[in-house]
């Protein structure tokens, strides 16, 4: 998998349900001796035909996408002096761990995971399709009302 941010993989844990938590550090300089933590969790699925509510959604995902679908936790501390960036990542990852790992890591975990993302993905499509349809429409009543004139 790869990270939507620039950084470096720090962990890799198999969990218990065998699904892959990696753990990302995006960590930069923002001025001075001042930096941005940031931290990024990430589990990718793949998810099945099966998953999806018709074939068409599932054809326009694996045409649009890694073929995978994420559950991610982001973590933003900002202004952290140079000498904390270590000891406030490992807390950030610290805490994070000890919060959701038991989440995670249950066997229910992968399908509710694919259901949530699955129809969240299809809500997307639903609404990119809408607003193609009313642009194309927009731009039909445009050209067809463009040399008229108003009364």
């Amino acid at each position: 998998m790869q990270s939507p941010l620039k950084g470096r993989m720090t962990d890799i844990i198999t969990l218990k349900n065998d699904l892959v938590l990696e753990i990302w550090d995006y960590s930069r300089k923002l001025a001075g001796d001042r930096w941005l933590v940031g931290f990024l969790a990430q589990i990718g699925i793949t998810p099945s035909k099966e998953d999806f509510s018709n074939s068409l959604y599932y054809q326009h995902f694996m045409k649009n996408t890694d073929g995978k679908l994420y559950y991610r936790y982001y973590k933003e501390r900002t202004f952290v002096p140079e000498e904390e960036v270590n000891r406030v990542f490992s807390e950030i990852k610290e805490n994070f761990l000890k919060a959701v790992m038991p989440y995670i890591s249950s066997p229910d975990f992968p399908a509710s995971l694919l259901k949530r993302e699955v129809a969240l993905y299809e809500r997307k499509v639903d609404w990119e399709l809408y607003r193609e349809a009313k642009e194309r429409e927009e731009k039909e009543l445009e050209e067809f009302y463009k040399d008229r004139k108003v009364l």
